[in-house]
């Protein structure tokens, strides 16, 4: 029987002249890589965050700036669909495919930006200037006004968005409702009808990053070992689930009192009646729908309120119930030709939530059946598997239950508060997390009480359907994207008959703080792991600062695995650098090695992977 070889790395000062690609031989480290550790998850740092929101003084008397702020300069976005309709025709191609796109990327439901804009001067007569609302969560919008009055025409008004979701008393008939909103979503939540979510008993939570890592990841272990039966389909190593998390009970309570839902009528059982679509569901049958449920489970488990930019039929709606004039005439100038600029760069600045936008206009208070019909459907999150779901139960501590693992790291974003904001998905399992902690250290028992919506999700995606327990393997993974790969090395280990080899390159910012998985890759894990580390001062001068350097360094192992018969090339990790500087990375090596100009060396890497040897899962 043949077993498993593990080999270091090759030297980074391979022979440009050498385009044969062939097996590495046993040498020792990159004298430009890091022995220890290598990253580059976020070579962006704060990439995935929008720009901090600084309030500014404002008072009530403040009017609206007579010129447009130049502290910043306006998105080519913003430029191109400020200009006039024609314009725009010509530079799409005319018709309704060209408003079609600019829809798709900009507006957010409904305008086609056919009108100029028209500018008014403080100066005019009879000119009387618009107040803006002096409260924090306005001042947060960052909004940039050109100067308007109460009395400006706006043209091409967004519609005002039809009302598709009504409240009806319960019939005497009707059963009665009993509703598991805080830890369970109701059952009409069917993210792959006709099967339902599961709540997944959690095993075990833990922290794998320091205190002082800029992003906290939590390690989960969930039971799945009741998980009913569907049609044979089972977990998968490399494969994905969904998380469905619920909207934090503070944020929903915070907009039941922003709208003056009394508290006796939130958690009341109601009939709903839709008119269409598939809401509440997630993925359900676009139909009519009555359903018995409550005001708090819809708001808690069925819409997103803090994930979705604002959209024209929203500020329609907000409009139409302001009665404060000022107001009504902003959000109204939001929806129309002439703050169409002013809207996108609403759309693509700071991140803003639905609750903000109800601070932010506080005479704005519109029934909560017409909200409910403006708004998006809250969706599940999907996470990695970090382990091989059918060699779990053989851990002593397990004791015969089937667990799957999976790793998340907590994103944050600056609130109008002036704190941080967690993420719906992310935030939903950190609470778990801290629940599971807090009920181990007081010695309960949390299994029976702490759980997780769950369900089989993504068991064919690409790093599950590409996924080979024999052929060299090379992995790039950077944060949270080493999580997959976990699972990879551990099935490859387990299995002694597979005579081939892993090489791993893991980003990270600071090796001391967020390594993830540190120790836990078998008895191996130094000859085939190189971290790279972003952090300067945890790292040598000479020493790759992204993986994407790295990948370069082991250009001789790169063209070995990329050309092997079985060869796999496995990338995962934030596309918003590194996912492009890895990809531009293996086009310099294939011009380097391969002797390929770019385009060639473009087309070979679109060859590897349409065959399933270059598998890159970015987000």
């Amino acid at each position: 029987m043949a077993t498993l070889q593990l080999r270091p790395f090759i030297p980074s000062a391979s022979d440009p002249s050498d385009r044969v690609p062939h097996e590495p031989q046993d040498v020792g480290p990159s004298p430009k890589s890091s022995s220890e550790s290598l990253y580059s998850a976020d070579q962006s740092h704060n990439s995935d965050s929008p720009p901090l929101t600084p309030a500014t003084d404002g008072t009530a008397d403040e009017a609206l700036s007579l010129e447009i702020s130049t502290a910043r300069q306006r998105r080519a976005s913003t430029t191109l669909i400020s200009q006039n309709g024609d314009t725009i025709q010509r530079l799409l191609g005319g018709g309704e495919t060209g408003t079609q796109l600019i829809e798709k990327y900009c507006c957010g439901g409904g305008c086609c930006l056919r009108n100029a804009q028209r500018r008014q001067s403080s100066l005019t007569p009879g000119f009387h200037p618009v107040k803006v609302p002096d409260n924090p969560a306005f001042r947060a919008l960052e909004l940039k006004l050109t100067p308007f009055s109460l009395d400006t025409e706006l043209n091409t008004l967004a519609p005002l968005p039809d009302v598709t979701v009504s409240f009806e008393p319960l019939p005497k008939t009707a059963p009665t409702h009993v509703s598991p909103v805080h830890v369970h979503p109701p059952s009409f939540v069917q993210p792959h009808p006709p099967y339902e979510v599961f709540s997944a008993p959690v095993h075990c939570a833990r922290e794998l990053t320091k205190p002082g890592a800029e992003k906290r990841t939590i390690h989960f272990d969930l039971d799945v070992t009741d998980y009913p039966d569907e049609g044979g389909v089972d977990f998968k190593v490399g494969g994905a689930i969904g998380i469905v998390p619920p909207n934090d009970t503070s944020v929903v309570d915070d907009v039941f009192t922003v709208l003056g839902v009394p508290t006796y009528v939130r958690d009341k059982p109601v009939l709903l009646r839709t008119t269409g679509g598939r809401w509440p569901t997630i993925w359900g049958d676009d139909k009519a729908r009555e359903l018995v449920t409550t005001r708090r489970e819809l708001l808690t488990w069925c819409c997103d309120l803090q994930t979705t930019p604002p959209t024209k039929p929203l500020l329609r709606l907000l409009a139409e119930y302001a009665t404060e004039p000022n107001e009504r005439k902003i959000l109204l100038y939001l929806c129309a030709a002439e703050g169409q600029a002013s809207f996108c760069d609403l759309r693509t600045g700071p991140h803003i939530t639905i609750p903000q936008l109800l601070h932010a206009f506080p005479s704005a208070k519109p029934p909560l059946h017409a909200l409910l019909s403006v708004t998006t459907q809250l969706m599940p999150r999907f996470y990695s598997l970090s382990n091989d779901p059918h060699i779990s139960s053989s851990r002593d501590t397990v004791s015969g239950r089937r667990l799957i693992e999976m790793a998340v790291s907590v994103h944050e974003t600056p609130d109008w508060r002036g704190g941080m904001r967690t993420g719906v998905g992310s935030g939903f399992m950190e609470r778990v997390a801290k629940a599971f902690i807090s009920g181990s250290k007081s010695g309960a028992n949390p299994a029976p009480e702490i759980r997780v919506p769950m369900f089989r999700g993504l068991m064919a995606n690409p790093l599950s359907r590409e996924f080979v327990s024999s052929g060299p393997m090379m992995l790039i993974g950077a944060g949270v994207g080493m999580a997959p790969f976990r699972g990879f090395i551990l099935n490859r280990v387990k299995n002694a008959n597979c005579a081939n080899k892993i090489w791993l390159v893991q980003g990270v910012r600071d090796s001391e703080l967020d390594e993830l998985y540190q120790g836990e890759l078998g008895d191996h894990e130094k000859d085939i792991k190189r971290v790279v580390q972003s952090r300067k001062g945890n790292r040598a001068p000479d020493e790759a600062k992204y993986v994407q350097d790295e990948v370069r360094m082991q250009a001789d192992v790169v063209w070995f695995v990329a050309n092997a018969l079985d060869g796999r090339i496995f990338v995962c990790g934030s596309s918003r650098g590194m996912g492009e500087g890895v990809h531009e990375a293996l086009v310099d090596v294939a011009v380097r090695k391969g002797g390929l100009n770019r385009e060639q060396a473009e087309e070979f890497w679109r060859g590897k992977k349409k065959g399933g040897q270059y598998i890159a899962e970015t987000w």
